[in-house]
């Protein structure tokens, strides 16, 4: 084999090459931390960096979407804590006015501030997130969700829907709730309505005097199937004797006296109270305990501070209405504080599910870097070791720059 000088020139600069592009190569990855740069360098590595990081990002914004989740939920909250607090204000202001020592000028100072806590009600059922969206109204965020009519009459303008994020892959949570559930749907206290023209003339008033007897009650005899009989009937004797007779007609519920110790008699039945002229009547009362109703709070108050403030209702159907009143709000509050209970239910339920995601996104960005990232103290040693050998050809290209054959010969 023949040695010729430019062979040993030409093997000494393609060694040199060689060398200067592992020092390029080490470089790169050492700058980079990458382990390679294209599909080319390693295809199996790149599909699985490129699988990473769709998990990385899709869990990002499933944190991201929590997080955006929780700030709406703890907007609802805070409204119905404070609507909370207002109807507690309200129950309280209704015990003040039938406290017998108020004169008019008193009551008209507390409905005055009832209907001051009405309007503070209102405004909390408009309230609007950061966007300027209104929280209870559903889809049409862009709407109130209570409306003041020229009646006087507050009317509700949610469409029922509700909204909801996905907070992980298969997990989706409601992050709003539809003032038509909350407010609107929101059951009054259950009533009952004489019936004055199959009932004896000696018939003077009725009035539910203990909502939660009466309550058992109504639960217990009142059917909501349609053409159902929900008429009961008190029979008195003539002796001043009553008996309260269930829907059949035959079924005795109660029995008693009529309570005449007074100028005023009375039957005092299952929460009830129904007054007559005579005691000693003989006939039938026939009442019919009436269809749940459900009725907005801002009606409710409207209507109460219009019956306090009305000086021809007299003081006992003012009590008695006034009770009523005490009843849905009590009602109400129990409603709300059950739709609070929810939100913290869900609040509960992401925080746990964005730990999860958390702690999966880091399990993702840890095995992405197994496959793509290089080791920073290996990829130093590598480049050190590239540039080493850089060096050495460097010096052995020197050294072959000042010899030739002719030296051996």
């Amino acid at each position: 084999m023949r040695i010729s000088t430019t062979m040993q020139y030409t093997n000494s600069l393609s060694y040199i090459k060689n060398s200067n592009s592992k020092v390029d190569e080490k470089a790169t990855k050492y700058n980079s931390g990458l382990k390679f740069q294209s599909a080319g360098e390693d295809p199996s590595g790149m599909a699985s960096k490129v699988k990473y990081e769709g998990a990385i990002a899709a869990y990002k914004q499933y944190i991201e979407a929590g997080g955006i989740a929780n700030n709406s939920l703890s907007e609802e909250e805070t409204a119905l804590s404070s609507m909370w607090d207002t109807l507690s204000s309200v129950h309280s202001r209704l015990q003040q006015c039938v406290n017998g020592s108020n004169d008019s000028s008193s009551l008209k100072a507390l409905s005055a501030e009832i209907a001051q806590l009405r309007d503070h009600l209102f405004d909390l059922m408009n309230t609007q997130n950061t966007e300027g969206e209104y929280i209870f109204t559903g889809a049409q965020s862009d709407i109130e969700t209570y409306t003041l009519t020229s009646t006087g009459k507050y009317v509700c303008q949610a469409d029922g829907s509700t909204r909801g994020v996905v907070v992980a892959p298969s997990v989706k949570t409601q992050v709003s709730d539809s003032g038509l559930d909350i407010f609107e749907n929101c059951k009054t206290a259950y009533s009952m309505t004489v019936d004055t023209s199959n009932s004896i003339s000696e018939f003077v008033r009725s009035e539910i005097t203990s909502y939660g007897t009466f309550n058992s009650l109504f639960e217990k005899y009142y059917s909501s199937a349609t053409g159902a009989n929900n008429t009961l009937t008190i029979n008195l004797d003539g002796s001043g004797n009553f008996t309260l007779y269930a829907p059949d007609g035959t079924t005795v519920i109660d029995s008693g006296e009529v309570d005449s110790s007074t100028s005023i008699n009375k039957i005092a039945v299952r929460g009830m109270e129904f007054t007559i002229s005579d005691a000693t009547a003989t006939g039938d009362i026939k009442f019919s305990l009436d269809k749940p109703e459900t009725e907005n709070m801002l009606n409710i108050l409207t209507d109460i501070v219009a019956v306090i403030d009305d000086e021809s209702v007299s003081n006992v159907d003012k009590v008695a209405a006034i009770t009523k009143c005490q009843v849905d709000v009590e009602i109400a509050l129990a409603h709300y504080d059950s739709y609070r209970g929810q939100i913290g239910a869900r609040q509960n339920a992401i925080t746990n599910v964005l730990n999860a995601n958390e702690s999966l996104s880091a399990i993702k960005v840890e095995s992405k870097a197994n496959v793509s990232e290089v080791d920073a103290f290996e990829a130093a040693s590598e480049l050190i070791r590239a540039q080493n050998q850089l060096t050495v050809s460097r010096q052995i290209y020197s050294m072959l720059n000042k010899q030739s054959l002719f030296d051996f010969i």
